[in-house]
C-alpha cells in the first residue's frame, strides 16, 4: 500500500468505515432481470506504477442505457487494492472512474463477460494535476454538522487543489474558512456575509481577491482571485425567468454573464478557471441526450455567450455522453434522469488542451449533500 498523507488516510478509513461497499444498496435499474444464481463479478485491482496496490480507491461502476447512467456499485479499494462488485444489468459495455488521493484520476472502458469473474487491472499514475471541483452545496450544506463532516471526509478521496463554492449561506467568514481546513484548505474567500454568496477554498494563497456585488444587476455576485497560478471564478447567476414575481430587480441571466465575461476576458494570457451555477442550458445536452430531452428548446444564450468568448465548457471536452447536475432527487440511484446541466466549469484557451480529466461526480456521497452534483476536472500542471 502506498500513503502519501496520514491526514487523509485518516479520512479514507472513517469512509470506509462508514460506507457499504458492495452493490447491494444499488437498484440495477432497467436492466435487471435473469437468473439470480448467474452471478457477473467485477474485481478491481487498482495499483501505482510501480505495481504497488492503492488502499482508498474510490470505484464507481456504470453501465449507460442513453442517455442514463446506470450505477452498478461503488466503494473504496482494500489493503491489497481490490474491490469486488456485482453487475446484475446484464449488459457487456460501460465504465468506471477510479480515483484516490496523490494519483490522477481514471476513467477506464469495460468489456464484461457475462456470468463469471472479471478482474479489471487499473494502473493511476503519481498526481502532476492540478484538482478543481465546483460545487453548490444547497445553502451550505443545509446547516447542518454532520453533513459537512461527512462531506469533509468524502471530498479528502479527490483531494482537490481548488474548490468552487456557490451558496455559502449559513456560514460566517471565520465559520467558512474554518470549514475549509476541515478538508486541508487554509485559505477561503466568499463573495459577501449576507444572501447567498459564491466561495472559493484552497490549498495555496488566494491573492488579487475581488469580491463582486451589484444589486439590482448581479443576482448573487461573484468573487474572483489568483491561486496555484490560476485566475479563478466563482459564480451563480439568477435562478428566476424575467417574468418570475421574486425576480425583484428583473435581472436577466444574459446580462449578468456578459458582465462576467468582460471581466473573464481581461486576463488574455494567463490560465482562468471560471465555475459555477449557471440557471442555463446548452446545446451539447440538448443533442448529446437525443430525443424527449426537456429542456432541449430551453434558451442558450448565457452558454452560447461563454464560448463566443473563447471559454471552453470542460465536461463535453472529454466527455460524450450526456450527464446531468441537477436536481439530484430525479437522478440518484438510477432515477429517471430528468435532470439538466445547470453547474459548469469553463476554462479559456491557454489551458484548454491541459485538461485531461472531466467528470459529474455521482455516488451514495453526493446522492445526499445537495440538490446539485458537483463538477470535477484535472488540469497538467
Amino acid at each position: 500500500m502506498k500513503t502519501k498523507n496520514l491526514t487523509l488516510l485518516f479520512f479514507l478509513t472513517f469512509l470506509m468505515a462508514t460506507s457499504c461497499k458492495s452493490s447491494g444498496e444499488f437498484d440495477p435499474g432497467p436492466f435487471a432481470g435473469g437468473d439470480k444464481g448467474d452471478k457477473t463479478l467485477l474485481t478491481f485491482q487498482v495499483s501505482d506504477a510501480s505495481g504497488d496496490p492503492i488502499e482508498g480507491a474510490y470505484v464507481v461502476s456504470y453501465r449507460q442505457l442513453a442517455p442514463l447512467h446506470i450505477r452498478v456499485g461503488e466503494g473504496f479499494t482494500d489493503q491489497q487494492g481490490q474491490i469486488q462488485l456485482e453487475d446484475q444489468t446484464h449488459t457487456t459495455e460501460g465504465y468506471a472512474t477510479v480515483v484516490a488521493p496523490g494519483y490522477n484520476s481514471k476513467k477506464v472502458t469495460l468489456n464484461i463477460e457475462q456470468k463469471q469473474e472479471n478482474t479489471i487491472q487499473v494502473t493511476l499514475a503519481d498526481q502532476d494535476v492540478l484538482k478543481v471541483m465546483s460545487y453548490n452545496i444547497l445553502v451550505g450544506l443545509s446547516n447542518d454538522t454532520k453533513l459537512r463532516q461527512d462531506f469533509a471526509a468524502w471530498v479528502a478521496t479527490y483531494d482537490p487543489d481548488i474548490i468552487l463554492f456557490q451558496e455559502t449561506s449559513n456560514f460566517t467568514d471565520a465559520s467558512f474558512a474554518a470549514f475549509a481546513k476541515t478538508f486541508g484548505h487554509d485559505y477561503a474567500v466568499r463573495t459577501k456575509t449576507t444572501g447567498i454568496p459564491t466561495g472559493i477554498t484552497s490549498k495555496e494563497p488566494i491573492t488579487n481577491i475581488r469580491k463582486v456585488v451589484q444589486t439590482g444587476v448581479l443576482h448573487h455576485g461573484y468573487v474572483t482571485g489568483e491561486t496555484s497560478g490560476m485566475r479563478i471564478f466563482s459564480i451563480h447567476l439568477c435562478p428566476y425567468e424575467l417574468d418570475n414575481e421574486r425576480n425583484i430587480y428583473q435581472i436577466d441571466r444574459k446580462d449578468e454573464i456578459e458582465i462576467i465575461m468582460n471581466d473573464a476576458t481581461q486576463y488574455t494570457n494567463v490560465p482562468v478557471i471560471m465555475g459555477g451555477d449557471l440557471n442555463s442550458h446548452n446545446t451539447f445536452d440538448r443533442d448529446s441526450y437525443g430525443p424527449g430531452y426537456s429542456y432541449g428548446n430551453r434558451d442558450h444564450a448565457v452558454y452560447n455567450t461563454v464560448k463566443e468568448n473563447n471559454f471552453y465548457d470542460t465536461y463535453p471536452l472529454r466527455n460524450s455522453d450526456f450527464k446531468a447536475t441537477w436536481p439530484v432527487a430525479e437522478i440518484a440511484v438510477n432515477g429517471p434522469n430528468r435532470g439538466a446541466r445547470l453547474d459548469y466549469m469553463f476554462v479559456n484557451n491557454t489551458i484548454k488542451n491541459d485538461v485531461v480529466f472531466s467528470d459529474i461526480l455521482y455516488s451514495v456521497y453526493t446522492d445526499k449533500f445537495s440538490d446539485h452534483y458537483p463538477t470535477y476536472i484535472e488540469i497538467k500542471k
